[in-house]
């Protein structure tokens, strides 16, 4: 249970905030799929391209030690009470950051804290407040195209994403092997198979 409730996260949290922060740019409106259309070699080209820009030379790689020293002030979130009740009650967010919750059935399980400050890192916090996950997006975000790393609190990368728009991204594992790409409302696989579907893009 405890790694289909990680696997669901993984995947849920990479649009939890897009739509929020970033608007829509002109260009975009001139962006089209073409996973469908594209052959076998061409998306293998594709998505090596990709593997290799989020993974060759801005992929950071860190000790467990590393990554404490660098994040322990976010070990536990000290206003878990009140950002658990400002989620529970639908709120997107406050004065001074951005809130995403992840529920099973109407139980808030986890959520997702992104301060208007520093909008380079998002974190993920169990209900009680204990840190989970955190995002670390390049140093382009928010302007497309832009990436970033999931890691677990012990500096062990999760996934990285790779955003082409708000709605169209690739998704590697932390093996850096090709998950899916992300497109609306769909992802699709390699192959240029449906593999699996979400509602908030």
């Amino acid at each position: 249970m405890k790694k289909i409730i990680v696997l669901v996260l993984m995947f849920l949290t990479l649009p939890c905030f897009a739509q929020e922060q970033v608007e829509q740019k002109p260009l975009e409106a001139t962006i089209t799929f073409d996973w469908i259309s594209k052959t076998q070699l061409q998306r293998d080209e594709n998505i090596k391209e990709i593997q290799n820009i989020i993974f060759n030379g801005n992929f950071v790689k860190y000790s467990r030690k590393e990554f404490e020293k660098k994040y322990s002030v976010y070990w536990k979130n000290e206003n878990y009470l009140h950002d658990y009740d400002e989620i529970n009650q639908g709120k997107k967010e406050d004065a001074d950051k951005y809130y995403c919750g992840f529920y099973v059935g109407k139980l808030l399980i986890a959520y997702g804290v992104q301060s208007k400050k520093n909008m380079k890192n998002i974190y993920y916090y169990d209900a009680m407040g204990g840190l989970r996950w955190i995002d670390v997006f390049s140093d382009n975000y928010p302007d497309f195209p832009y990436w970033s790393y999931q890691y677990y609190r012990d500096g062990k990368l999760v996934a990285a994403y790779y955003y082409v728009s708000d709605y169209d991204q690739y998704v590697f594992d932390a093996n850096k092997k090709f998950k899916g790409r992300w497109y609306k409302d769909k992802m699709y696989n390699k192959n240029a198979k449906v593999i699996m579907t979400r509602t908030n893009y």
